[in-house]
């Protein structure tokens, strides 16, 4: 089963395949599942979801997403209702709709649309992997209920140097983009300190030699964090 839920898997040693197993079991065990708009949850779609997210925390066995309980899953990209509008502490009114790939917040569930999921799982496609993304943000808000780009670090790692070091190459990415040129990261990812810390990890795990190449201090720093290195065990693409 893990090898149809993580294409990494394929190449991941016995030892690390096992205890992804054993924590994919435990998380779609300790989650609730549901299905909006009429999906059923099936137990292939719990594993493609609990191996790509148990990848994520392999190097914490211990981890397993405590801010949030639930999982909810539509079958493709859903209508959301924007942020309220506040005025005097009352809700006056929406802003708008959008059309969403997934979201997540604290001590709130995470949600996902079964398309996507399926094309993270499938192979490293373009980078993208919306469970590694939404479950990044579950990752950042351990430390408190705002997203900062800022996830609990070993003990034995200067936080604000960390911090500083991500925050600098946010910046730098930036300086690039507007001086007319692209970057691996993307702009949906330079657009605050939490989305570039999630969509950093999304190329962290699926285009792992790509983000050391194009960026290689956010891939260090990401390492420190997510104590494994996929550039041991997955080949360059082609």
């Amino acid at each position: 089963m893990l090898k149809h839920s993580l294409w990494q898997a394929t190449y991941l040693p016995p030892n690390l395949q096992e205890q992804l197993i054993r924590w994919a079991r435990l998380l779609i065990f300790d989650k609730f599942w549901e299905g909006c708009d009429g999906l059923s949850v099936s137990k292939e779609m719990q594993w493609k979801v609990s191996a790509q997210a148990g990848l994520m925390v392999v190097g914490y066995p211990d981890w397993h997403f405590d801010k949030t309980a639930t999982v909810l899953i539509y079958p493709r990209p859903y209508v959301a209702r924007d942020s309220p509008v506040l005025l005097g502490g009352y809700t006056v009114g929406i802003e708008g709709e959008s059309v969403r790939a997934g979201e997540t917040g604290y001590r709130k569930p995470v949600i996902l649309n079964w398309n996507d999921v399926q094309l993270g799982a499938r192979d490293a496609n373009d980078g993208h992997n919306l469970v590694i993304h939404e479950f990044a943000h579950q990752l950042d808000l351990i430390n408190g209920p705002s997203a900062d780009g800022l996830p609990p670090l070993p003990h034995n790692v200067d936080e604000v140097k960390w911090w500083e070091s991500m925050k600098a190459e946010l910046q730098a990415a930036r300086a690039i983009v507007a001086d007319g040129y692209r970057v691996l990261i993307g702009d949906y990812g330079l657009s605050e300190p939490s989305e570039f810390f999630a969509v950093s990890s999304e190329l962290y795990f699926q285009q792992p030699h790509l983000l050391a190449e194009y960026h290689p201090t956010v891939y260090e720093l990401l390492q420190i964090f997510y104590q494994i290195d996929l550039r041991e065990y997955v080949p360059k693409q082609t």
